[in-house]
Parts: structure tokens; C-alpha cells; sequence
């Protein structure tokens, strides 16, 4: 009797755990049960797309935190790896990429983030996308258990696409636009394939815009494809031109180009045109002149308490309206957006070096002095002189700042 209780008992326990484990599986983040005192880490933040074209590239990021009780060892095979060999069974390496070895040494309580670019599987459908720290091939801690799905137009090899192939040469792209206006554009592509490139005549082979799922789509932008003018051979070079208008919205804009032989694409994209659009100041009022682009920025992830670092951040005027020197200024903000005049950083109003105009940048080189240990939340935004945020802040960071 005392044998079938217990047996009975452990199908109880199977089947609650079981349905623990499943309702689990559908958080971002889970635990896979092999984690101890010694090796353990938790998911802090990730930046993962929930959709992807058919080989498209993305950088990926995620932060792990070492929970364990030693040290993360650069060099003594401690990897981020995907979690599951099944997230693998469609093709020897689903994303180009399968484990990232750690940047750093990483010590308990400290955290580590992983920057990592992956691309889409060619197939359309939905792939597990699940990643966990591993010691050798000793999984432990928090694995990611998102889903991307994958759908749109391929992009086709050569093979796929009867021998069409091609490879880019250069582009004539404006880097500043005027909202509203209208430019020419001049691609130079080679046919590397071994057919024949048909004219407008065919309505075959076109050049046609790159729009990735996880980007803004900006319907301004003239997105139709683009017919050729004339025959291109094989081994031959083609410039290919035409007229884009910009779009009514400033801003900082990325525009791409592939080749395209009815619904399949081929050959090699286009290298990545960044064009500033500014507004008109004949079309735009006041409340809507300002507008700024984080361009780049250089924050460490650590700093040292009670001690001065540089920091470097570059933004973009993409308004109609000048930044004046001793007006205009960048600002610290917190978590909710709000300025934060009196603040950790020991930094007040950052302030122009010199005069910005529309579709210009600047970068403000400046110090802070971290007066909190921890955890902390940095980031900047541009102010007007009458204390209102405008424009796009720079990207936030996490900044461990601990004693030496």
C-alpha cells in the first residue's frame, strides 16, 4: 500500500512540475534547473527582434549577471551559447552564430553584456531563439526562450535565381535633404552572374529598396522599385538613377538597395546611405522646428566612484531651427525622461561649444564624477533654453560605479 501512495504521489509531483515547467516556457526568460552556489547567472536586459526578413543581419544584445560564487574567467570556456541543439536542427548553424565567448572577466554580482550580430535563417517560419551561459558544456542559470519568426522576400543566392548575381560598386546618395525636396540618386552595380540583365522592356530585373521588418517604414520615401534603362552583360557595369523624395518628417534616415529578378532578390545589398533630412522653415511652426538625433556616443558600462571620466556624445540637428550657443544645451535625464539638474553624475547643463546648424552635428566632450556606488542609470537629451526636452535622447546605460 505504502508503495502505490508514493507511486501515486510521484505522478502527482511529474505532472505538477511538468505543468510548472510549460507555463514557464512561455516567459522570456527560464530557468534550466542546472544552476548551483557555484555556477549561476540571471538575464538582466536583451535587446532581441521579435521579427526578421529572410537574411537579414541584427545585433543582438544581452546582460547576464554572474550569480554564482566565482569569478567568470576570460579564456576558461565560459560562453553565451544557444541553449538547445534542437534551436538547431534545421541547419548546422541556424543565426551564423552558435556560442560568444565572454569579453571579460566577469566577477560575482557583476554583470557582462554580450553584443553579437546574427542572421536570419532563408527560410521563413518561427525559430527558437534561446541563449544560456555555459562553462565548457555545462549550461546554468537563466536561458532566453524567445521566438522570432522569420517571413518576407528571400534573399536568394545565385544558384536560386538561374545564375543572377551581382555585386555593389558604389552610390551617389545626398547626405542632407530638405524635407519635401526631391534628389537624384546614381547606384553603380556590376552583374557578376552569368545572365543577362534585361532592360524596362522585360519587367524583369529591377533595383528595389531594402526594408527591414525591424525598422521604421517612412512611406514618404519614394519606395518603388526601379526598372533598368538598358541591357547589362554579364562582367558589365550598370549606373542605375533616379529620383527620391525626401520625407516630410526630419530625421536621421537609412536607406538600402538590392538587386531583384521578379519576386527573388540577388546578389550583394548596397552599403547603408545615412541621410539627415531637415524641416522647412516655411513649412514646420515653432513647436516643431527642434528636433535631435543621438549620433554616437561613448559612455562606459564601469566607472570608478568619486572619480572623474570622460564622456563623449554626439547629436545631430535634424529641425529647422539653429542651436545658439548659450541656449541650447544637453541635459542628464533619469528613467522617466525628466531632467535631472542636481544629479549623481556631478554634472550640471552641458553647453554648446559653438553654434549648430540644421543638419550639422556636435559632440560635447565632458566629465562626470559618479557620487553613488551601484547600479545607475545614465543618459542625455537636448534641452531648449525654456527647459523643454525635444528630439530623440542619446541610447541609456547601465554603469556599474564601484570603488577600486
Amino acid at each position: 500500500m505504502n508503495l502505490q501512495i508514493k507511486a501515486i504521489f510521484s505522478v502527482f509531483t511529474f505532472l505538477f512540475l511538468y505543468n510548472v515547467i510549460t507555463a514557464e516556457a512561455q516567459e522570456y526568460k527560464v530557468s534550466n534547473g542546472a544552476s548551483s552556489s557555484v555556477y549561476n547567472s540571471d538575464i538582466i536586459d536583451y535587446d532581441i527582434p521579435n521579427r526578421l526578413s529572410p537574411g537579414q543581419d541584427y545585433t543582438v544584445t544581452i546582460t547576464m549577471v554572474n550569480n554564482g560564487n566565482v569569478k567568470w574567467t576570460r579564456g576558461e570556456n565560459y560562453f553565451l551559447k544557444l541553449y538547445s541543439e534542437i534551436d538547431n536542427q534545421y541547419q548546422s548553424d541556424v543565426w551564423g552564430v552558435s556560442s560568444v565567448e565572454i569579453p571579460h572577466d566577469v566577477n560575482p554580482s557583476d554583470k557582462v553584456i554580450f553584443l553579437f550580430r546574427i542572421t536570419a535563417p532563408k527560410t521563413s517560419g518561427d525559430y527558437n531563439f534561446r541563449w544560456a551561459m555555459a562553462k565548457d558544456l555545462q549550461y546554468f542559470g537563466e536561458y532566453t526562450n524567445n521566438i522570432i519568426s522569420v517571413s518576407g522576400n528571400n534573399v536568394f543566392t545565385a544558384s536560386e535565381t538561374g545564375g543572377s548575381n551581382s555585386e555593389f560598386i558604389s552610390f551617389s546618395v545626398p547626405e542632407r535633404m530638405t524635407a519635401g525636396e526631391k534628389y537624384k540618386v546614381r547606384i553603380t552595380m556590376k552583374n557578376t552572374g552569368n545572365t543577362v540583365w534585361q532592360p524596362a522592356s522585360s519587367n524583369e530585373f529591377m533595383l528595389t529598396p531594402v526594408v527591414m521588418s525591424s525598422d521604421v517604414t517612412y512611406p514618404e520615401w519614394n519606395s518603388a522599385s526601379v526598372l533598368l534603362s538598358n541591357q547589362v552583360e554579364p562582367g558589365n557595369i550598370s549606373d542605375i538613377e533616379f529620383y527620391v523624395t525626401a520625407p516630410v518628417n526630419p530625421g536621421v534616415y537609412n536607406l538600402q538597395w538590392v538587386m531583384k529578378k521578379g519576386n527573388a532578390y540577388f546578389g550583394q545589398k548596397t552599403n547603408t546611405a545615412v541621410v539627415n533630412v531637415t524641416g522647412n522653415a516655411n513649412t514646420y511652426n515653432d513647436t516643431k522646428s527642434f528636433n535631435a538625433t543621438c549620433m554616437e556616443q561613448k559612455v562606459p558600462n564601469s566607472m570608478p566612484f568619486n572619480e572623474f571620466v570622460d564622456i563623449s556624445i554626439t547629436m545631430s540637428n535634424t529641425g529647422s531651427k539653429t542651436w545658439i550657443k548659450g541656449r541650447e544645451q544637453l541635459v542628464t535625464i533619469d528613467a522617466k525622461k525628466s531632467v535631472v539638474s542636481i544629479n549623481l553624475w556631478n554634472v550640471g547643463y552641458i553647453q554648446l561649444p559653438e553654434n549648430v546648424e540644421p543638419g550639422s552635428s556636435v559632440t560635447f566632450n565632458f566629465k562626470v564624477k559618479p557620487t553613488e556606488s551601484g547600479w545607475q542609470y545614465f543618459q542625455c537629451s537636448m534641452m531648449t533654453e525654456d527647459g523643454n526636452l525635444f528630439g530623440s535622447p542619446s541610447p541609456s546605460v547601465e554603469v556599474i560605479v564601484s570603488a577600486k
